[in-house]
């Protein structure tokens, strides 16, 4: 995905990481604003304002917290999964993508002050030394369809592979694993891949790396001694489970059932609001034919036999191939989880 422009906050406007990451991606335009307000009114415009936001940079300096658990409803098991963010936004236009209606930034920001991440990083680590956690970026921002421009990818693996107590993940739909090779592999480190059918990656996932060259991509890293993980989520059942089941075997077919740290199962599930959205930019796509139905989190799922369905029948294809493979439900009640893995 070509960006096409950058903002430019004023008092970040001269800091050499910004003026690295303009001569990186050279845009067609640059534009000095006052804060992302600005920004957003000026991609407001066009007819499609997310559209144009996502070839769009915002370069700006991040004041919150990097550092965050990952969101789980109360009464959803919790993974204890917890994420970073030195980007927001993805260049990718997956028809399902929560960040469609999450963000108040059109544009994707870039944030430049991530020595201030990674120093919250240590401060977290001293005050916890015994903690050993997993966490990683790719929740709000796609891991690597901004490499190596961008050059946070290579930065986060040096960092992090000096910290044995965590497990950090890259987790992308792109197959941009060119930072990854310069470095040597790790073992408290996992290159995690969301996957889907190919029909449903076509139809559903515009801008992303196909399936195949995603599995390339996994294949490439593990030979090398990486260790790699795969996301079927968000599961689209409108693809036809026995979709689901042949990709499965065609991952196992690829990668050494030993280099797959885990496997991640979650159904489709957004927000009532981002129905009308979907439905506006995505046209094409077919995930709104299904029945679904406001669950206790307030989130459109589809019903929970069909769920489990799905669940159990890739477990069991899961394990067929790979008995030890960690696997876990995304954002399901302790119920399914227990009916699932008995």
């Amino acid at each position: 995905m070509k960006i096409k422009r950058i903002f430019l906050e004023h008092k970040s406007g001269k800091q050499p990481a910004a003026l690295d990451l303009i001569s990186r991606f050279a845009p067609k335009e640059i534009l000095e604003v006052a804060e992302v307000r600005e920004a957003n009114t000026f991609l407001e415009q066009f007819a499609d304002p997310i559209a144009e936001g996502k070839q769009s940079l915002f370069l700006t300096g991040f004041k919150g917290r990097f550092f965050e658990p990952c969101p789980c409803t109360t009464g959803y098991v919790n993974c204890g999964y917890r994420i970073l963010s030195p980007v927001t936004g993805c260049p990718l236009d997956c028809s399902y993508c929560i960040l469609q209606g999450y963000l108040n930034a059109l544009p994707i920001s870039v944030y430049l002050n991530i020595e201030d991440m990674f120093a919250e990083i240590e401060k977290w680590e001293k005050a916890h030394p015994k903690a050993r956690i997993r966490l990683g970026t790719g929740e709000l921002a796609d891991s690597l369809a901004l490499e190596p421009e961008l050059g946070y990818a290579k930065k986060l693996l040096e960092f992090f592979q000096e910290r044995k107590n965590f497990v950090f993940e890259l987790k992308t739909k792109a197959d941009r694993i060119e930072p990854i090779l310069e470095l040597k592999p790790s073992e408290n480190i996992v290159i995690s891949w969301s996957v889907n059918p190919d029909e449903a990656v076509r139809n559903e996932e515009k801008g992303s790396a196909g399936i195949e060259a995603r599995l390339q991509a996994a294949k490439i890293l593990t030979e090398k001694g990486w260790h790699a993980g795969f996301h079927f989520d968000p599961i689209l059942p409108e693809y036809g489970l026995e979709s689901y089941l042949c990709l499965v075997d065609r991952i196992f077919k690829q990668i050494k059932a030993d280099k797959v740290s885990w496997i991640s199962l979650g159904t489709l599930r957004f927000p009532p609001s981002l129905k009308p959205v979907i439905k506006d930019r995505h046209p094409q796509s077919r995930i709104l034919c299904g029945e679904m139905f406001p669950g206790q989190d307030g989130k459109l799922r589809y019903l929970r036999p069909i769920r489990a369905r799905f669940y159990l029948d890739l477990i069991h294809r899961i394990r067929d191939h790979s008995p030890k493979t960690w696997t876990y439900l995304c954002m399901e009640p302790t119920r399914l989880w227990k009916s699932c893995f008995a």
